[in-house]
């Protein structure tokens, strides 16, 4: 684990009332940083399922929001960091493997800091994604959203 600072390019806000930003900023909690990099840190989340201990978040320094405020850069990092987490989660908790969960803005979210799940997963666990009450939506509305999003992209360039 290093101690590197992010770089002030990198921030991007303060972050007021954020809890994250000043673990990120190493101001608080340091014992519970389990990597860092010079501008991505992982700490073992709050809450956790029972039967899925060491669910892990892996956050930006910088106070960033959601994905798509992040620079290709940063995603780069956060997802390099991620990536790390997946393997080592099984040596750390004996997991089988894992789920990522990202929430952009979603209906309810309180911690609105960019940060990546990393939910150890083992047999017989009883995780559900997707929640069983999901129902298929037909191919028609299916080629009507694909339009949509392709339609957004394009946009943003």
């Amino acid at each position: 684990m290093t101690d590197a600072r992010p770089a002030a390019s990198v921030r991007r806000g303060t972050g007021g009332g954020c809890p994250f930003c000043p673990i990120g900023r190493g101001e608080t909690d340091t014992d519970l940083i389990a990597h860092r990099t010079p501008n991505v840190f992982v700490v073992p989340a709050l809450m956790e399922r029972r039967n899925n201990p060491g669910h892990t978040l892996v956050l930006p320094v910088a106070h960033v929001t959601g994905l798509h405020e992040a620079s290709p850069e940063l995603l780069s990092e956060v997802f390099g960091v991620v990536a790390r987490v997946t393997r080592a989660v099984r040596g750390a908790y004996g997991a089988v493997g894992s789920t990522l969960v990202q929430n952009n803005h979603a209906p309810g979210q309180v911690l609105h800091h960019l940060h990546i799940s990393v939910v150890p997963r083992f047999e017989d666990d009883g995780y559900r994604v997707p929640e069983p009450g999901l129902r298929a939506a037909s191919r028609e509305v299916r080629r009507e959203r694909a339009a949509a999003l392709r339609a957004a992209l394009a946009a943003e360039g």
